[in-house]
């Protein structure tokens, strides 16, 4: 029988620490940390580069269902690459941070973005 793997997740507002947590709580388990607020910040991102409105679920699912985006573990960091680019400077912005408070709260959205392989152990937190 597979024993299945403890989970942490932590909510709250945009801006509340979640990620400083998370990350200081995956350091002292030693877990991998899941940043799955860091996809909804892709993909606003993605809707602010190519001029979506954020506002809009009909405009934002398709681009959702069809984003090019990786996440690559580097020495203990997260790179965001988005269309080939290292963005994960650029999804910390309060700009962003914005969009994507209005891009995660749309329920198509979330559908077409909630597929998910972790590998071993993670903590998880939402934006």
């Amino acid at each position: 029988m597979t024993a299945i793997a403890p989970v942490i997740t932590i909510d709250g507002p945009s801006g509340a620490g979640k990620g400083t947590l998370c990350k200081a709580m995956a350091e002292a388990l030693q877990w991998h940390l899941l940043d799955s607020g860091a996809i909804y910040r892709v993909l606003a991102l993605a809707a602010l580069h190519h001029h979506v409105d954020v506002a809009s679920e009909d405009a934002l699912v398709p681009l959702a269902s069809h984003l090019d985006v990786r996440f690559v573990s580097t020495n203990g960091n997260l790179e965001v690459i988005l269309e080939g680019e290292d963005v994960s400077g650029e999804i910390r912005t309060q700009e962003v941070a914005n969009a994507a408070s209005q891009v995660a709260a749309f329920p198509r959205v979330r559908e077409e973005s909630h597929y998910c392989v972790a590998n071993a152990r993670f903590a998880n937190y939402q934006a």
